[in-house]
Formats: structure tokens, sequence, C-alpha cells
């Protein structure tokens, strides 16, 4: 059976998923030596658990990661166009001049031939680091889908492990007997080699340790993050009833017997109809949740 695709992304989605996208990557805890997908495991769970209540659709690591390739190349590529329109030195061109003429570039360009279609998030990412060191586009997404690390560390390769810790690229964690000097398992070791190797096994379990409790600050800084959350939506929740309360109540104080228009009159009959309605509801309901926690309340 065909797997149905998912509704396309609004402007609105974009928009909240580069802003959950800054707020990982440049999280001073979060952000440093974290696989790609744990990292975008990240991305998925804060852009599910915040989202705007419009927003309901629930979108997995996947497609966020490849909306944000798009998003990147596309964004990545204008920055360019604007890089060779400034290194032109247009004589009076404002930045709102340069970026036009930028778009007029990247049309030239078959990819784009339709234009520039992200002028949502523009003013959201092109200023990051990404685009503003000169770093290119093709380098970004490498790295985002393979490891996400720092600038500062060094690239991992098959003989040396990826560094768990920043300033610590160099130093392996798969430390064994074979390893130390380059001595045979079947060799006896040395006093000195056993006092290095001893060294490192404290300097691993330093490490290791180091990382728990960075885990650990990591696990309670989430948590407060996702109360704080759910404690202001309540807030905009009780906000917008308070709103339509008011509303409502103009409605039903409206005094009928000065409104000319029959027409109008009648809508506005319908309308306190209505409101009295939905109170009489509420108040059942209300009734209801009493009861059933177990407050004594005699029946009507």
């Amino acid at each position: 059976m065909a797997t149905q695709r998912s509704a396309s992304y609004t402007n609105e989605k974009d928009m909240h998923l580069c802003h959950i996208y800054l707020d990982v990557s440049q999280n001073p805890i979060l952000g440093i030596n974290q696989s790609s997908d744990y990292f975008w495991s990240r991305v998925e769970l804060e852009y599910n658990s915040s989202k705007p209540v419009l927003l309901t659709q629930v979108r997995n690591k996947r497609s966020l990661q490849c909306r944000m390739q798009v998003i990147f190349k596309a964004v990545g590529k204008l920055r360019g166009c604007v890089r060779q329109i400034e290194n032109m030195n247009p004589s009076g061109a404002s930045e709102q001049d340069i970026l036009i003429r930028a778009k007029i570039l990247l049309a030239e360009d078959k990819s784009y031939k339709k234009g520039f279609r992200f002028d949502h998030v523009w003013p959201i990412l092109k200023d990051i680091e990404k685009f503003t060191d000169n770093g290119n586009v093709a380098e970004v997404l490498q790295r985002q889908t393979g490891k996400f690390v720092s600038s500062e560390s060094e690239t991992p390769t098959s003989e040396s492990p990826q560094s768990m810790s920043p300033g610590l690229s160099s130093f392996s964690l798969n430390i064994n007997d074979e390893d130390i000097g380059g001595s045979s398992a079947k060799r006896p070791i040395g006093v000195k080699k056993a006092k290095l190797k001893r060294k490192n096994d404290e300097e691993v379990s330093t490490i290791i340790e180091t990382i728990k409790e960075e885990n650990r600050r990591f696990a309670e800084i989430f948590k407060q993050g996702s109360s704080d959350r759910a404690q202001n939506y309540e807030i905009q929740k009780k906000k917008l009833a308070l709103a339509e309360y008011r509303e409502d109540n103009k409605i039903l104080f409206k005094d009928l017997n000065s409104i000319t228009d029959p027409s109008l009159r009648e809508f506005f009959q319908n309308e306190q109809l209505r409101v009295m309605q939905k109170r009489a509801q509420q108040h059942g309901q209300y009734l209801d949740n009493l009861r059933g926690s177990g407050t004594n309340l005699p029946d009507y």
C-alpha cells in the first residue's frame, strides 16, 4: 500500500523549523560534538513539542532534515549571489538594492529559474555563521548529514575515533594493551608504560564521568524547558478563553430594542441563544467534573 505523502511546509512551519534548528545548534551545551542522528532527534523533539497551536502536523526528523537541506541550499546560493554583487562595490546601492540584484543573478541558475522561494526565512538565516564565514553550502550539508561538530574539532578517521569532549580530539577512547606504545599483547609492558596506561585509564574515566554529568544537566534543562512551555501554553489558552468570554458578553448584553434592522436583530437573537446554550453546556460539564472528583453535590 502506498504511503500517504505529508502536507507541504507552509511559511509558518519553515520559520518555526529554522528557529528550532538555530536554538539546538547554537546551544552551548547541546550543540557540540553530537552525532547527526542525535542532533536531528533533538530538532524533531523541540519542533513537535513547541510548535504553535495552528501547526498541528507532527514531523519526523527525516522530513525536518530534508526540509532544512532544501532551505540551506537555497539560502546559501542567494548568499553567494549577494557576495558577488557586494564585491562589485555598486555605488549608492542599498542593502535592498543588492538583494534584488542578487535574486536576478540567482534566477540565471536553471535550478532557481522560478526565483528565490524562501524570503520568509531569509532574515532568520542570512547572517548565521555558516554563511558569513565564507563556508560553502555543500560543506554545511555534508556536516549535518554526518557528524554535527564544532569548527574546532578535528576530522575523525577510522583509526582515531571522534573525541567525545571538546579539546580532546587527539585522545583515543579505544585504549587497550596493544595500543600503548605499539607493544605486543604477548610482551610484558614496562613500568613506565604501565603507569602511562593507568594514567590514560584514569583520564578516560574522568571523561566518561564528565559526559554523564553533562547528560544529567541536559536532562534537567530540557525538563525545565518543557515545563515552561507547558505553562506558557496554559496562560495563552486562558487569555484566549477570557477574550472569547468578553466577546460573548458583548453579544449577550446587546440591547435588541435598539436595533431597527429586522435582519440584524434576528442575527443577534440567534447569537444570544448560541452563547446561552454554550454557557449552559459549560456549566453542566463543570458540575459533572465536580461530581467525578468526589465532591458531594446534590442532584438538581
